[in-house]
């Protein structure tokens, strides 16, 4: 992808160009796939129900020019947590929904009480747990530089060696690193959060 692909098309959403929220939607229900993989225990109306509210939050932000990173890496990123953060809070819900005894309809329109699909869902332990990892995550993610959070972000989100080294070479970082560094540096950086999030 481009680099500054992403900025251009927000910048065309908030101009309501024709066809731009549609390719944002687009964009953002492919990224929203992956990220929503890693919820093995969510089931597709879930996934169907948690994708429509990130993505009316997102163009939200959008239109509120909330979205403030310029690289391809940072927007990503920020798309990815938002489409997280909406899952993490659905299972929070849910589960405080379960822990009141509360009934749902299924897809047959039958009713099923709570207990039937416990374990559906992570414990409201495991997602404290994870919550927890999540803040420590961002916490070290904003002690670092903005060169090394750029680095990490896009790495993580799959950007290629080479055009990581071309962003960084250009404002606002205007550092020169070789590619071998970045992948060595990604790594030990992603080794540091890593260790970060599991300690005690």
């Amino acid at each position: 992808m481009t680099e500054g692909v992403l900025r251009d098309l927000l910048e065309r959403c908030s101009a309501e160009h024709p066809d731009a929220w549609e390719d944002f939607a687009a964009r953002v229900k492919t990224r929203g796939r992956t990220v929503l993989g890693a919820f093995e225990k969510l089931k597709r109306a879930d996934r169907e129900d948690i994708m429509a509210d990130a993505l009316k939050n997102l163009m939200s932000a959008v239109r509120r020019d909330q979205i403030r990173g310029r690289s391809n890496a940072e927007i990503d990123g920020y798309v990815c947590r938002s489409v997280r953060n909406q899952a993490l809070n659905f299972l929070r819900d849910h589960g405080r929904r379960r822990g009141a005894g509360e009934s749902s309809l299924d897809e047959h329109g039958d009713f099923e009480v709570s207990h039937t699909v416990a374990d559906d869902y992570p414990s409201q332990e495991a997602m404290a747990i994870v919550a927890e990892q999540l803040a420590r995550a961002d916490k070290l993610l904003q002690s670092w530089s903005a060169e090394d959070r750029y680095l990490f972000i896009a790495k993580l989100s799959g950007v290629q060696a080479e055009v990581v080294q071309a962003s960084l070479r250009r404002p606002p970082y205007k550092t020169y690193l070789a590619l071998a560094t970045i992948d060595t540096r990604y790594h030990r950086l992603r080794g540091q959060m890593m260790r970060y999030i599991r300690e005690p």
